[in-house]
């Protein structure tokens, strides 16, 4: 199709640079410090390969290396702070936001546009390209690997090197987060239908043999190292437990609505209604010809279909059913699917001329954009460069080993305010004290540093707050503010 449109191909090389510079300045500014388990996990992680202590072990986060020897090159070269852990993900952001508009900018400018719209202002990619999980790089490595099957489809790459790109980028894919399972329906779908088509047949060849060899000596490697070639496998199923959000140990009406509306439900309350609805017209438009991929452009709404029909029903344990939870940031690699898909679709519509030019797609673009400044807006209400200077000044700076009463978040991942050395400092998360003679531990006086942001009500923390508290006067202990900062507050205990 002839790439045309409103700009000449210099001006449209500017406009991507300025996508570029846009989402690089959402990031930083919208930039949330460490704010979940996560962050403060593979930090750590990332931080003992540096010191050459890392292990991979029972804890299914080490073996998710393509994730964690990028960011220990990162931290090593920069050091550690709330951005430099998020620099490999945003890498990978900007390299989405790059393909999109680059293969956007062949069907025409205005696909271009709309596929980079949809990456900019889509709130889950800016949210996961400020924190350090492997969403990003997860969503990039399955993306490359279907962009080439497209480019495959269109006869636009050599079948052989496809095979190649393709079985590097699912197993980087692999080793990243074993999440990536829920696209082998699509992949099983596609070689019967090559076998079917009689076409594709050196590319197949390449992409099974390299993918069984690289899972091989994956394997072998477990069985050398852990003595268990499904060591991976093993500990995914090992770490199930059972939370508010998971589904494996609940009856059977939960179950049935986990497989009905609850996902809609999750769709709604994640902010995905948007790239989900971008391209709904085109999956709701396929017909049972298109499966043939013929036309290329009805791989990516068949690509949206078998995504969102394997997270639906599939399971994640081998052991038992265990349908995904419905919190979406398991499955953020849809929505550059979803985004190549409406890419596809609106721009070729007579309809879409008649909006462009009557200026209602302009108004929607320019609205889209009020998500980044949401999300700019939000950063602010992690507290986090609040609490970060009052534990530099009242602890880490302080020679005298201290107690410190805090929430969960904090209590577990302290260790990043001390540059990454354990402090000496002892942190005790106030939901689990059940006793409090505590302040014997230290002489007569510990701070307690409250930050309600980290409150995390799966653990019922507003609850148990009160109720320390509570306990704390019960026992004459005395509560007396030391400094506040905006919502950040540091008290002192005394007895």
């Amino acid at each position: 199709m002839n790439p045309s449109g409103p700009f000449s191909r210099n001006q449209f090389l500017w406009l991507r640079l300025f996508a570029n510079v846009f989402f690089m300045a959402v990031w930083y500014f919208s930039n949330q410090g460490l704010l979940f388990w996560d962050d403060f996990s593979y930090l750590s992680m990332a931080n003992d390969i540096n010191q050459g202590v890392f292990e991979i072990n029972d804890n299914h986060f080490t073996s998710r290396i393509v994730l964690l020897y990028p960011v220990a090159f990162f931290i090593k070269i920069f050091g550690i702070n709330a951005f430099t852990i998020a620099l490999y993900p945003l890498l990978c952001g900007l390299v989405l936001l790059n393909l999109v508009m680059w293969l956007g900018a062949q069907i025409s400018q205005w696909a271009g546009i709309v596929g980079g719209v949809l990456v900019l202002c889509d709130y889950h990619l800016i949210y996961f390209s400020k924190h350090l999980f492997p969403e990003m790089p997860l969503a990039l490595c399955v993306f490359v690997f279907l962009v080439v099957y497209y480019k495959l489809l269109r006869n636009e790459i050599v079948p052989r090197y496809a095979g190649l790109l393709s079985a590097l980028a699912l197993f980087g894919a692999f080793l990243i987060k074993t999440t990536v399972i829920l696209l082998l329906p699509l992949v099983v779908f596609l070689f019967i239908n090559d076998r079917r088509q009689r076409r594709n047949g050196s590319y197949w060849l390449v992409f099974i043999s390299l993918g069984l060899f690289f899972l091989i000596v994956n394997g072998f490697w477990y069985q050398e190292v852990k003595g268990d070639f499904l060591y991976r496998f093993t500990n995914i199923a090992n770490n199930h437990v059972a939370t508010p959000k998971t589904f494996f140990d609940k009856g059977g009406t939960e179950i049935l609505k986990r497989l009905t509306y609850l996902p809609l439900l999750g769709f709604l309350k994640g902010g995905f209604f948007i790239p989900l609805l971008a391209a709904l017209p085109a999956v709701l438009k396929i017909k049972r010809r298109h499966f043939k991929l013929d036309q290329p452009e009805y791989f990516w709404p068949i690509a949206s279909l078998f995504l969102i029909g394997t997270y639906w029903f599939m399971s994640t344990n081998w052991r038992y059913y265990s349908p995904m939870p419905t919190e979406n940031r398991h499955i953020v690699f849809f929505i550059p699917v979803f985004v190549m898909t409406a890419m596809h679709f609106w721009p070729r519509l007579h309809l879409f001329e008649w909006l462009r030019k009557n200026y209602i797609v302009i108004g929607g673009i320019v609205g889209l954009f009020l998500i980044p400044v949401y999300s700019i807006y939000k950063s602010s209400e992690t507290n986090f460069d609040d609490m970060s200077g009052l534990i530099d000044e009242y602890l880490v700076q302080n020679a005298k080993a201290q107690l410190v009463i805090t929430d969960g978040l904090l209590t577990y991942g302290n260790r990043y305010y001390y540059d990454m050395n354990p402090p000496e400092d002892v942190y005790l998360w106030f939901s689990e004290l059940e006793t409090f003679d505590i302040l014997n531990q230290f002489v007569d006086s510990a701070y307690l540093l409250i930050n309600p942001a980290n409150f995390n009500e799966d653990y019922a923390d507003s609850d148990n707050y009160d109720r320390f508290i509570e306990q704390m006067q019960d026992n004459g202990i005395n509560i007396g503010l030391l400094e506040q900062r905006g919502n950040v507050s540091l008290y002192l205990l005394t007895k």
